[in-house]
């Protein structure tokens, strides 16, 4: 992983949030380091995406925990700083030395992080549990084609033959 430009350590608050009507959702992460915060925009297939990296990232490496669960002593966090951006990309890994899960945000399609941030075990598992409940209180899906059921009802092209395109024209 190449070098962030904003380190976020010592998080204290990593939380997954969402608002709206379903079907008419945003999701963000709302990060709080030291000194800095940040509000993460980003899709629901990201955010389902990064809390089953973590729960399979944490089962895999159950075995090895390490003993320190700290940053590294050569990070240094950065100053005071706010941002509030769309996540473009994502990266995702674990230190095995510090138990650190470590999470990049991308806000443009630069090689560099716009921001870094080291989460613990506990704040980044319950992260991902709130994060999978977020995300399944949506739509439901409909069990021929699983595609969303709007509130308004579902046109399911399975159950009938006939896509809502074909329907209109005749």
């Amino acid at each position: 992983m190449s070098e962030s430009i904003h380190e976020f350590a010592n998080i204290s608050h990593f939380t997954p949030e969402t608002f709206g009507q379903p079907g008419q959702r945003t999701f963000r992460i709302n990060v709080v380091s030291g000194s800095s915060d940040a509000k993460l925009w980003l899709e629901k297939e990201q955010l389902a995406e990064l809390c089953l990296t973590i729960i399979q990232t944490d089962q895999s490496t159950k075995e090895s925990l390490p003993k320190s669960g700290k940053d590294p002593d050569t990070i240094i966090p950065s100053e005071l700083t706010y941002l509030d951006f769309k996540i473009l990309k994502l990266a995702f890994g674990y230190n095995i030395e510090s138990g650190l899960f470590i999470i990049d945000a991308h806000q443009s399609h630069n090689e560099t992080p716009t921001v870094r941030m080291r989460v613990p075990r506990k704040i980044a598992l319950r992260f991902a549990n709130e994060g999978l409940e977020i995300v399944t209180a949506g739509r439901a899906l409909c069990e021929l084609c699983e595609k969303p059921i709007d509130p308004e009802g579902h046109h399911c092209e399975r159950k009938n033959g006939h896509s809502k395109k074909t329907a209109d024209f005749l």
